[in-house]
């Protein structure tokens, strides 16, 4: 018998062109939650209707989201709750369909949920608990402050108030085993590709001094690598007023720099950008070419636009392509920082192993409560609003599973976690950026870049970004269950 459709708004007709907004929190992750409290059976028929089906799954979504079944952490509601609006921001129609990137954040949902009910019933078993139903009783988004429910697994260690970084926290019903509470909450980190084939997105983007967070000597490094930055970056900003230049910028009427010795005062000058309603940029951050007033900072000082743009890839032109130049050239900001790496190396490679993989998480909560995985939610739409593929799965990578993987690593203390250049990588880069990756022996077990994301100013580090190599993806379990393979 076939099954009954229901009338949903007609064949897709979003330009395509209106870009959904930033509603302050993940869509995949509102859609991922939503999926798990709907059956499989459900899930698979939302996909397979394709556009349709994916509007008839946020409108599903919407209503659950307004139930008790779906909590989320002090402020969340309001934001989550824009994600299963139309374009104009008022509900679905014919005439209001929803954002492409929304269509595929519920791809992405149901994807990753299937990953999740291949995982969760097979690590409860583990733990002596038993599933009884892969529909959940609840899900938590968690946010900056997580939900008074299970506020107890928000843990703050080794320098980060959110050591455990779950989006999301799945509550399974369960059999209770004797003597204990079972495990019945999953946390959930999810990242989002738009197919299998698609580079595994970054596990995480932390600051460059983050790391060490922890240690003793974090003070002292803190410094040296704040004095090393002001004194590179001055030095930059002082070239871009000299005919080395062009020059790139130029002082209007009286304005002066302050003395060479003063680097601190230099980076601590802000400028009124009136292309930007006023905001604060500090002369590192300018990005065209043209006349500064050091005198009168305000909009009204800034006479000469061109000073903030256009943004072009010519460092003779803009100031942004000049210091995305430098620090992609061999006078960079970046041998301080690897210098640091250097000296506090097997400190770093277990500081990023830690932070990237949480291998102490089950240190600071009890693993027979609690559970955590990363998970990938896959998939994309095409231009009619339909799945572009069958729906697309990749397998959880819970921390049972990375644990084994490290444990597979142990070689005696023979060797120590240490992070080394990635020679070939930073060859053949042409960014502002440094490839290195983190060893144990022989094995290489994370994928680092080291780079600036936004601003140049102030205080702001570069940033790690990690992903596993494909050698450790290799050495963790091929099926929950089965022991790691040995390298």
């Amino acid at each position: 018998m076939s099954r009954v459709r229901v009338p949903s708004i007609p064949p897709h007709i979003n330009s395509g062109m209106a870009k959904a907004p930033n509603i302050g929190i993940e869509v995949s992750e509102i859609m991922a939650a939503a999926a798990m409290l709907m059956k499989p059976s459900k899930l698979d028929e939302y996909h397979d209707d394709g556009f349709k089906g994916l509007v008839q799954f946020i409108k599903e979504a919407k209503k659950l989201a307004g139930t008790k079944k779906f909590v989320f952490g002090p402020g969340l509601q309001t934001k989550a709750m824009k994600a299963f609006q139309g374009q104009n921001g008022e509900d679905i129609t014919n005439t209001n369909p929803p954002y492409d990137e929304w269509l595929t954040a519920v791809i992405q949902g149901i994807s990753a949920a299937k990953s999740t009910r291949e995982w969760a019933p097979a690590r409860a078993i583990e733990s002596g608990t038993s599933i009884t139903s892969t529909v959940c009783t609840n899900v938590f988004l968690t946010g900056d402050s997580w939900p008074s429910e299970i506020a107890k697994f928000k843990v703050n260690a080794y320098g980060f108030q959110s050591y455990n970084s779950s989006d999301i926290v799945l509550k399974f019903p369960i059999n209770k085993p004797k003597g204990g509470p079972g495990l019945a909450y999953y946390g959930i980190s999810l990242k989002k590709k738009p197919s299998v084939k698609s580079p595994d997105p970054t596990i995480i983007n932390k600051a460059f001094d983050s790391v060490l967070k922890s240690h003793p000597d974090f003070p002292k490094i803190q410094k040296n690598i704040a004095d090393a930055r002001e004194k590179y970056f001055g030095r930059v900003v002082r070239e871009a007023f000299t005919k080395k230049t062009g020059p790139l910028l130029t002082l209007k009427g009286e304005s002066k720099l302050p003395a060479a010795a003063n680097n601190k005062a230099l980076m601590k000058i802000n400028i009124k950008d009136k292309s930007a309603s006023g905001k604060n940029r500090k002369l590192v951050d300018l990005k065209g070419r043209g006349g500064v007033d050091l005198v009168d900072t305000s909009i009204k000082g800034q006479s000469d636009d061109s000073i903030f743009g256009p943004i072009t890839s010519d460092p003779k032109t803009s100031m942004k392509a000049y210091v995305n130049n430098k620090l992609a050239g061999t006078d960079s900001v970046y041998p301080e920082m690897i210098k640091v790496v250097n000296e506090y190396g097997s400190i770093f490679g277990e500081g990023l192993l830690n932070l990237v993989l949480k291998k102490n998480l089950y240190k600071e909560i009890d693993e027979h409560q609690f559970a955590f995985a990363l998970i990938t939610g896959v998939g994309e739409v095409n231009k009619d609003g339909n799945p572009k593929r069958a729906l697309e799965t990749v397998q959880a990578k819970g921390l049972y599973t990375v644990l084994c993987g490290l444990s597979a690593l142990n070689d005696g203390g023979k060797t120590k976690y240490e992070v080394v250049m990635n020679e070939k990588a930073n060859e053949d880069s042409k960014g502002a950026k440094v490839f290195m990756t983190v060893m144990k022996g022989r094995i290489p077990v994370l994928d680092l870049q080291l780079r600036y994301k936004g601003s140049f100013a102030g205080g702001t580090q570069p940033q790690f970004f990690a992903t596993m190599t494909f050698q450790f993806v290799r050495i963790l379990k091929e099926e929950y269950g089965k022991k790691c393979e040995t390298p």
